[in-house]
């Protein structure tokens, strides 16, 4: 077994790893520049939709926030890829959530001469191709968005606004709990398919962006 220790530095690679491959799919699907929250609800949706891609969640819960989903921990990686020179930053901002709370701002896209050949490796790797392949997939579904329905879309996600868990609670879907109202979404499709047909997994990603279009035109 890796000692606790040693098991960070992993992490903080893996996470490094899944960034570029959402900046990577979010650019082929035309979301660049992405501005923060966007991001953070992009790799939300990843975590929250992995199992009707058979895959189990990176992050498997969340601390619900009023704002939309937000991983300190993503945010601090990215950061680190900017300092690196693999990511760029612009428009970069403060603004007010709250009050009393003010966070940083900007838009971020890959540095293609610094990132392209970390993320030609991770292609080479099977399980972070198939991630890549999934996450092409979600970058594409919501692409149809606005970019204000995008800022909207998270907070209407089924696991993230259930009422059984207030803001500043813990949003747990694959880690001590396997309660997944999303996923359950995604895949009632199959039961309004015609002739009995089971809609594919990149079918139920996309009829899913449409539910949750839907649901913020609704609120």
């Amino acid at each position: 077994m890796i000692p606790e220790s040693d098991m960070y530095p992993i992490k903080t690679l893996r996470q490094q790893a899944r960034i570029l491959i959402l900046l990577d799919g979010a650019e082929h699907a035309g979301l660049i520049p992405m501005g923060i929250i966007p991001f953070h609800g992009f790799e939300y949706l990843a975590n929250v939709m992995a199992p009707v891609w058979d895959m189990p969640a990176l992050n498997g819960k969340i601390l619900k926030r009023k704002g939309g989903p937000f991983y300190p921990t993503l945010q601090r990686d990215l950061d680190r890829l900017v300092g690196l020179g693999m990511v760029q930053i612009s428009n970069v901002t403060h603004v007010q959530d709250s009050p009393k709370k003010w966070r940083l701002e900007g838009k971020y896209r890959l540095n293609r001469s610094m990132a392209q050949p970390a993320i030609d490796y991770l292609h080479k790797l099977p399980d972070e191709e198939r991630f890549s392949s999934f996450v092409s997939e979600l970058a594409y579904a919501i692409s149809a968005l606005g970019e204000d329905e995008l800022e909207r879309a998270f907070v209407e996600d089924a696991t993230y606004s259930d009422p059984e868990t207030s803001d500043n609670n813990v949003v747990d879907f694959d880690e001590w709990r396997r309660r997944n109202p999303s996923v359950n979404a995604a895949n009632y499709f199959d039961e309004l398919m015609p002739g009995g047909t089971k809609a594919t997994v990149g079918e139920k990603l996309h009829l899913y962006v449409r539910h949750l279009r839907r649901r913020v035109h609704a609120s």
